[in-house]
């Protein structure tokens, strides 16, 4: 067998961890391989088919383990056993042609296992054989709390030599929390960053007359030292753009600057949205197999619920909701791809990617893993760092198009479909941990004569205003998304009336205290609140009726206030 790596000062955590698994593989290997032959010996002397079918699970289960654990040359013996013994399954070929070659790989594998050769590749070659970071590898607490800071943490310049559109992007931008600094040319923010570090630098890009050779090369300093860069122009060229793309900036975007793609594109950059940790669904039906992955993924900072039987899936799901699922390809019973299709039953996992974990390399079983509705498979036998790159990769991608399928087009919360489904899951939760959800109806005052007197460019300023203020101003277990028209429906788990009382006034205090701008009129705005708690409603229409019961009382009362439900 496979000497284990030697353990030196610079192993990490992770792989010393990874060492025990293969000690622990190591030491079972001996009596594994003794039961197998004694599975081959029963199906050679029966020839029944169900006999076949025993080795042969037990054959890939083997292979699935020395593939993950990258022992390669014992994988391959495995895998060519097991493809020869799927053939005396249907009886395809004489069972006397078949015996000498079974039993040829049977001892080659004893032999294997005797021996002390080094590994033919080390669990530390495997995490270290890209110099390219790992960018699960850097989740860590304080990743997690960097990628989800609020607005107000966000340092951004904006460099605009028109001091009235630079003024006009600091005014709206700073509604939304951000913290902006306008200067009016390239040379005024190299000595404003002298003293002075920020996370965004929006860049004017001039005419195409000019030469913008300086505002590139300050582009690709930028982003060589951290810093993110969105090139903004009036002029669209592509040119431009590939000076844009060489410079590496972050976005590119022509003015006029719609101000809700602009703080969209912030946040999206910024992954504001983007929930962390990374949730994990694994079904492999080797246990081991399966706590392996789970302590690999875990040292990167993601959460993974493994799972040994496919009809646990189900159950699971009501309250574990994964980025991805990780699942074997060939189990007892059910295989990989029926319990993917039972996956893409169901809308609410169209963008969640199904990631097949194999030690079958057979390119028609990748392609029948892909039209069963899988979006990539990983050979077992892949590197830790290949595999976490690839995850991250996935997860990423489709969590921004989930956030873009999911969200109101204008505001950015969820619309309306996402919000009745959130709130229907929060009920349910409510009613199985008996920890009640309190749903608020918020409905903007005076709404058409905003839009009367400022047109909807100002109702849509107020709109995206109270949708990011409720956003950032609520926890990640809350949801907040909008019902229709000027309404917006809050759903707060595990809480209680008074509290959240208290929150929606400190909402309602702070957007108040917004001005909004329009044409160089000023104006600001109102809203009316509705509360109810699900301790007194057994459904979720009644609950929702309920607060908006409460609202319209705000309402006759004069507005401007939020009214909780008596009931």
């Amino acid at each position: 067998m496979p000497d284990q790596p030697e353990h030196t000062a610079t192993q990490t955590k992770l792989e010393q961890k990874i060492n025990e698994f293969r000690q622990v593989f190591s030491q079972e290997l001996s009596q594994r391989l003794i039961q197998l032959e004694g599975l081959w010996r029963i199906a050679q002397h029966t020839q029944v088919v169900a006999n076949f079918k025993a080795f042969r699970f037990e054959v890939h289960s083997l292979k699935g383990s020395s593939a993950a654990l990258n022992y390669i040359k014992l994988s391959e013996l495995l895998g060519q056993i097991e493809q020869h013994v799927a053939n005396c399954e249907t009886h395809e070929l004489d069972l006397s042609v078949m015996t000498p070659l079974i039993d040829l790989l049977i001892k080659k594998l004893m032999a294997l296992s005797e021996q002390v050769p080094n590994p033919l590749l080390t669990v530390h070659q495997a995490i270290t054989a890209s110099s390219s970071p790992v960018s699960l590898t850097e989740i860590n607490d304080e990743t997690v709390n960097t990628n989800l800071k609020s607005h107000r943490e966000i340092s951004i310049a904006i460099v605009d030599e028109d001091n009235a559109v630079g003024s006009f992007l600091t005014k709206l931008l700073s509604t939304f929390g951000f913290v902006i600094t306008h200067y009016s040319s390239v040379q005024q923010l190299k000595k404003g960053l002298e003293s002075t570090s920020y996370r965004l630098v929006l860049l004017d890009l001039a005419t195409p007359e000019t030469d913008n050779t300086e505002v590139f090369n300050l582009a690709k300093t930028l982003t060589q030292y951290d810093t993110d860069v969105f090139i903004l122009s009036s002029h669209d060229s592509f040119d431009a753009r590939l000076f844009s793309v060489r410079a590496e900036v972050n976005d590119f975007l022509l003015k006029p600057v719609n101000i809700t793609s602009l703080v969209s594109k912030i946040r999206k950059n910024f992954k504001i949205d983007l929930i962390r940790p990374y949730k994990i669904l694994l079904l492999d039906d080797q246990a081991a197999v399966g706590v392996f992955y789970k302590t690999l993924l875990e040292s990167q900072g993601i959460d993974v619920l493994v799972l040994t039987q496919a009809n646990q899936i189900m159950t699971s799901l009501e309250s574990f909701h994964p980025d991805i699922f990780l699942l074997d390809m060939h189990m007892p019973e059910i295989n990989g791809f029926e319990v993917a299709k039972l996956i893409r039953q169901q809308a609410k996992y169209d963008y969640v990617p199904v990631i097949f974990l194999t030690a079958d390399n057979d390119i028609m079983s990748k392609i029948a893993a892909l039209e069963a509705g899988a979006d990539d498979v990983i050979p077992k036998d892949t590197s830790p760092e290949l595999i976490l790159r690839q995850l991250d990769s996935r997860i990423q991608r489709s969590q921004q198009i989930r956030f873009a399928a999911s969200r109101d087009s204008l505001t950015g919360v969820l619309n309306h479909g996402q919000i009745m489904e959130a709130a229907s899951h929060a009920m349910r939760m409510a009613s199985r941990h008996i920890k009640p959800i309190v749903v608020v109806m918020i409905d903007l005052d005076n709404f058409k004569k905003v839009n009367d007197t400022y047109g909807h460019i100002g109702g849509d300023k107020v709109l995206v205003s109270l949708g990011q203020l409720i956003q950032q101003s609520i926890r990640e277990t809350d949801y907040v998304g909008r019902y229709g028209g000027e309404e917006f429906l809050v759903v707060f788990s595990d809480a209680d009336s008074a509290t959240i009382e208290r929150k929606m006034n400190n909402i309602l205090t702070a957007f108040q205290a917004i001005n909004f701008t329009v044409n160089e009129f000023d104006f600001t705005c109102s809203f009316s609140a509705g509360l109810a708690s699900s301790e007194n409603y057994d459904k979720l229409s009644e609950l929702i009726g309920a607060a908006d019961a409460a609202l319209y009382q705000a309402k006759g009362a004069g507005k401007k206030q939020i009214w909780v439900d008596s009931n």
